[in-house]
């Protein structure tokens, strides 16, 4: 069972915490219980714990809003057995949302590509509203506006 942790804006991790990632090949359009509605992005993520402990967390990215909602599963620091457990309960809990995901093979990727995935994607973000594309698009609002501003000053 997995539940909205409202503390959890992003995760941040390092290369050798990430023990798998998941990603949607589509964005629905989700509800979440406080979020504005919209298309989404999901994430999957396994985390490293301390002293062989881990935990799956399911990360959805709704771009529009520059917003996020994280969720956790009733279980924290789990054995291997249970992380497998764990991550195919989240697998089937985003899946249920409308999410078809694929497994980015994260132990398989060059170090350099997991890097570039650490710096790019949404959910490694301490805050949705860091992600460049959502910094990138509201600088491209404030242009638009000034001009726009402008244009009609001109009258």
């Amino acid at each position: 069972m997995f539940n909205l942790d409202e503390r959890y804006r992003g995760l941040p991790a390092t290369r050798e915490q990430i023990l798998a990632l998941h990603t949607s090949l589509n964005a629905p359009h989700v509800a979440i219980p406080g979020k504005q509605a919209g298309p989404a992005q999901a994430f999957v993520v396994g985390l490293r714990g301390g002293q062989g402990t881990a935990a799956v967390f399911v990360y959805l990215y709704l771009a529009e809003a520059a917003d996020c909602a994280v969720y956790l599963s009733g279980r924290r620091n789990v054995s291997a057995d249970e992380y497998r457990d764990d991550e195919g309960d989240a697998l089937a809990f985003v899946e249920s949302l409308g999410f078809m995901m694929d497994d980015a093979n994260w132990r398989a990727m060059a170090p350099e590509q997991q890097d570039e995935q650490l710096k790019t994607l949404p959910v490694f973000f301490k805050d949705p509203t860091l992600v460049p594309a959502v910094v990138a698009r509201a600088e491209e609002k404030k242009n638009v506006t000034t001009t726009l501003g402008r244009f009609l000053a001109a009258f």
